[in-house]
């Protein structure tokens, strides 16, 4: 049996490194093998002093209790220190036989405790251990037994009935098929056991006896069960069956967070002196040191307890009672001083935009270096008649002016082109009326969504909260162009019947139509006045009136003008009275609004029911999850609540598209 220690390092030259590890690895292979052959294992190599409880509700009777595993006057012995000041402690005594006491006994029955032997010496120790209880301890000292094979069960809920205790150590055994033999379910096991420790008065104990990996209980038990324990602030005491290929990591990290420690043997035969040891320590080799605090109410007090050379950290808050290895030594983030507010999340994204701009810049200086700006293409860039090179009046909206960003532009333009998306780009970029290039928007498109997923992650910490920010990033700017451009369409709509009444007046008045158009582009409001003054200019530049009037209806996506250009083309190849034929269909298009506007007021009702039936179900939810998180939690945290979920907003948008499909009526 060994205890498993941290050796301290220290610098050595390299020639007495490759000495020294030389020198461990042989005495390695010499220990494995005196250890294989050996019958017997010392009881306890070392001791080892574990801190358990600080009281100091009363500060002038304020005690401390802890396990010390060595000699009886080192502990009675002990030292103390209260924020760097010696204490003298007023008694050191052993823990009162009447102390309750909770311990819960956690048996491993897979195949490799029952085949060494192991399992039988650890009932056998445990029911001695029960057994030795006498006086006050029989009623203070209570016991829960717990198995775990393929899965974890209570065998006996918490009692100080000896007889039960026993019975049910000796219902401990083995699975019946092999395949459950070969499994353990021990983090279960330790999440019941420390819920159960939860919910009692009394000092919190766990002993596992294990030599098998957990390979039942997932990622999501573990961690509840290391919150169970810190909850409960119960110890840990692990026996362990080393040499089966057991992976203690995990199970020895969760231990020194609780304060216990670790006892160890390659030999089932020597498991039961484990259980001893640990069953020692728990019951009759825990003190109690009592002491007056001189730190006022309130206030903190870091403790120092020095056992036999060994010293235990405390820092409690002076007036509690407070148990638990994780709860007397609480993290604590010191002021790092300087400006306060630039300290959190804020600091740190300035940080990231300063660094960006910083590598921006210099980013930009190396490659100036090597470029020289095209002075013949800046003369030239007024007459750019490209996609959002310039406006109407001929200033240049390009927002890609220095030589890297053009450089950039073009680079993102000849990928979107090859691939297709720079021609849908442009298409939406038009109807937005929004002055950017393609090639630009689509770079700085892609710059923002980079940016803000990098943010988010160097922020949160989360990749799911990165990747649900980095997409929302790359649907705004989409949505936002989509709502520019309905917006627009929209007005346009809305004047188009005026705009046909205005341009059946002029051809009443002997103008032609080319010259109405002109006219009637000055009168009417925007976007009508922008499209008609474009159509005026690329008639201008040789195109003829009928296409330039149906790309206005394409670009605007616009059946109605559509119509009304065909009017004008039927019209002017076969004759007729143009200015009482858009006066017709002026009236059409009125009375069409109308009655569109009719079918809206009679489904308004469905409409607000729609958004009603998907809204309350959203909102019901989430005031449920604040009144009772608990209770609505399940939802999230476990399998068939999450199908559940997901099964509801699936009926929910069903429902919601159905409802939209009824009172959606095309005019």
């Amino acid at each position: 049996m060994t205890v498993t220690t941290m050796p301290r390092s220290r610098s050595l030259p390299k020639s007495r490194l490759v000495a020294a590890g030389s020198f461990v690895l042989l005495l390695a292979v010499v220990v494995a093998t005196l250890a294989s052959s050996a019958s017997v294992v010392s009881a306890q190599d070392s001791s080892a002093l574990v801190l358990r409880r600080v009281d100091t509700v009363q500060p002038a009777q304020s005690f401390l209790q802890f396990v010390y595993t060595g000699s009886s006057s080192d502990a009675t012995g002990a030292q103390l220190s209260e924020n760097g000041s010696g204490v003298a402690p007023t008694e050191t005594r052993p823990l009162p036989a009447a102390t309750p006491m909770a311990v819960a006994l956690i048996f491993d029955t897979a195949a490799a405790m029952d085949t060494s032997g192991a399992l039988v010496e650890a009932k056998d120790a445990a029911k001695q251990w029960v057994r030795s209880r006498s006086g006050s301890q029989l009623d203070s000292q209570v016991f829960a037994v717990y198995a775990a094979s393929d899965t974890a069960v209570q065998i006996q809920g918490y009692t100080s009935d000896t007889s039960r205790i026993v019975e049910a150590i000796d219902r401990v055994a083995p699975p019946a098929t092999e395949a459950a033999r070969e499994k353990s379910a021990l983090w279960s096991a330790i999440r019941q056991a420390a819920n159960g420790l939860d919910e009692r008065n009394a000092q919190p104990n766990i002993v596992v006896m294990t030599g098998t990996n957990d390979s039942v209980s997932g990622a999501s038990e573990r961690s509840g069960a290391s919150g169970a324990v810190r909850s409960s602030g119960a110890a840990i005491f692990a026996a362990e069956l080393t040499g089966a290929g057991l992976s203690t990591q995990s199970l020895d990290a969760l231990v020194k967070a609780s304060g216990g420690f670790v006892l160890t043997t390659g030999e089932g035969s020597q498991f039961g002196q484990l259980v001893d040891d640990m069953g020692t320590a728990i019951g009759s080799q825990q003190y109690e040191t009592r002491f007056a605090s001189t730190v006022d109410l309130g206030s903190i007090a870091d403790f120092q307890l020095q056992v036999g050379g060994q010293t235990r950290p405390a820092s409690v808050v002076v007036g509690s009672d407070v148990q638990g290895a994780e709860a007397l030594n609480p993290t604590v983030i010191p002021a790092s001083g300087g400006v306060t507010f630039l300290q959190g999340n804020l600091g740190l994204l300035l940080l990231i935009v300063v660094a960006l701009f910083a590598v921006g810049m210099l980013a930009y200086a190396v490659f100036m270096l090597f470029v020289r700006d095209d002075r013949l293409a800046t003369v030239l860039s007024p007459y750019d008649t490209t996609t959002g090179g310039t406006d109407a009046d001929g200033e240049d909206k390009s927002m890609a002016r220095t030589a890297i960003m053009q450089r950039a532009v073009q680079i993102t333009e000849q990928v979107a082109q090859d691939r297709g998306v720079l021609i849908r780009v442009e298409n939406a970029l038009e109807r937005a009326n929004l002055p950017l290039r393609a090639a630009e928007a689509l770079l700085f498109y892609a710059a923002i969504v980079v940016l803000v997923t990098v943010a988010a992650l160097a922020l949160s910490g989360s990749l799911l909260i990165g990747l649900i920010l980095g997409v929302l990033a790359a649907l705004a700017p989409v949505s936002t162009v989509n709502f520019l451009a309905a917006r627009r369409r929209k007005r346009f709509m809305s004047l188009l019947p005026d705009t046909l009444s205005l341009l059946s007046g002029t051809l009443r008045a002997g103008y032609s139509l080319m010259q109405g158009v002109e006219a009637v582009s000055d009168e009417v409001s925007e976007p009508m006045g922008f499209e008609l003054r474009r159509v005026v200019t690329e008639a201008r530049l040789g195109r003829p009136l009928e296409e330039a009037l149906d790309g206005t209806a394409e670009r605007m996506a616009s059946a109605d003008f559509a119509w009304a250009v065909m009017a004008i083309r039927i019209q002017r190849e076969v004759g007729g009275n143009l200015a009482e034929l858009l006066m017709t269909v002026s009236e059409t298009m009125v009375e069409r609004e109308r009655l569109r506007r009719d079918v809206q007021t009679l489904t308004a009702e469905g409409r607000v029911s729609a958004f009603v039936l998907l809204m309350l179900p959203i909102g019901l939810g989430g005031v449920m999850f604040v009144i009772n998180p608990t209770y609505t939690g399940q939802l999230i945290e476990t399998t068939v609540g999450n199908i559940m979920l997901g099964v509801a907003l699936l009926s929910m948008l069903i429902g919601f598209a159905w409802m939209r499909k009824i009172i959606n009526i095309e005019i």
